[in-house]
């Protein structure tokens, strides 16, 4: 019973120790990349043409890129990350009135600064949560060939965006250096697309885009 009591503290020493060992300090970079998929949770007010709301909204597809995070630990919990990601590309398509009508495309590029929580790691598990903010560039507006044709040749300007980002995710360490992650996020994205024809028509829609952003990785921490 003595040499049982005395293999113990050694026993949970061993089992501490690697999840001491994987997790993060003060100082640690943490980069991250993997698949990240955009998925719009869209809602629009009526198309306005030429100052007349019609029975027409606007939705948009998903899109999926390479995404990107570096995070600096200020301390073991807390750290400041960057998103950033290859530019995702949507389909503006109609509803209502124009249903099945491919409307515009366009890119966006999403950086957000992000203050993050980690929580304890348990058996290499760590997860956290985070908050911060979001500014989305809008670019390479077009109109389709379908929008044009039934309506009328022209340009299409969407505005940039400005808001706030939730995110919650985990960390599985694999080893010292090495770790899996999966994240979601959802940011507060808003714009106002203006479509001027050539024959002189002005259609404008307001736009919450606010997406969900879901990302699966292989993170390197050194």
């Amino acid at each position: 019973m003595k040499q049982m009591k005395a293999w113990v503290p050694l026993l949970l020493g061993s089992l501490v120790a690697p999840i001491a060992a994987h997790s993060f300090e003060a100082g640690d970079w943490v980069v991250r990349g993997g698949v990240t998929t955009t998925d719009p949770r869209e809602s629009s007010d009526n198309i306005v043409a030429n100052g007349s709301p019609m029975a027409a909204k606007v939705g948009l597809d998903s899109d999926t890129q390479l995404g990107i995070t570096a995070e600096y630990m200020l301390d073991a919990n807390w750290g400041v990350e960057l998103l950033a990601a290859t530019p995702f590309e949507h389909t503006a398509t109609g509803r209502g009135a124009l249903a099945g009508v491919d409307i515009a495309t366009f890119k966006h590029l999403p950086p957000t600064l992000s203050m993050v929580y980690h929580f304890a790691s348990v058996n290499g598990f760590q997860p956290y949560a985070g908050v911060g903010l979001n500014y989305t560039v809008l670019f390479d507006e077009d109109l389709t060939s379908e929008f044009e044709g039934a309506v009328d040749k022209g340009s299409i300007d969407l505005e940039d965006s400005f808001g706030i980002a939730l995110q919650v995710g985990a960390d599985y360490h694999v080893n010292e250096r090495w770790l899996v992650n999966a994240s979601a996020r959802w940011l507060d994205l808003e714009t106002e697309a203006e479509i001027r024809t050539d024959g002189g028509s002005k259609f404008t829609a307001d736009i919450d885009v606010d997406p969900m952003v879901y990302t699966i990785s292989v993170g390197y921490k050194f």
